[in-house]
């Protein structure tokens, strides 16, 4: 972790270990936050709304053992890929998103 750690803005550390208790979903957070250049507000928005679960929650090594195409299709196999947080408290935001399905 502590590499990990050292290529983030201290931000983002002391977000990382005020919401995330487990070692393990820091880590992944940290990573995310640095392979997808991901701003603090970002990564807090990404935290509060459980990407990590929605991810499926396991760490992988399909990028590193699989094809390009192979391990993006495997990744977005493990996760959910509807969020619908933004819609909480707006029932226009409903209607529209259902009236497409």
């Amino acid at each position: 972790m502590q590499q990990v750690v050292a290529l983030l803005p201290w931000g983002h550390n002391v977000r990382l270990l005020d919401a995330v208790k487990a070692a393990p979903e820091r880590t992944w957070y940290a990573r995310q936050a640095i392979e997808n250049g991901w701003s603090r507000n970002v990564l807090v928005h990404q935290i509060e709304s459980g990407l990590f679960t929605r991810q499926g929650g396991a760490l992988t090594n399909f990028t590193r053992t699989l094809p390009a195409g192979q391990s993006e299709l495997a990744q977005q196999i493990l996760k959910d890929p509807y969020s619908f947080d933004f819609c909480r408290s707006d029932p226009k935001c409903w209607s529209g998103i259902l009236s497409e399905g």
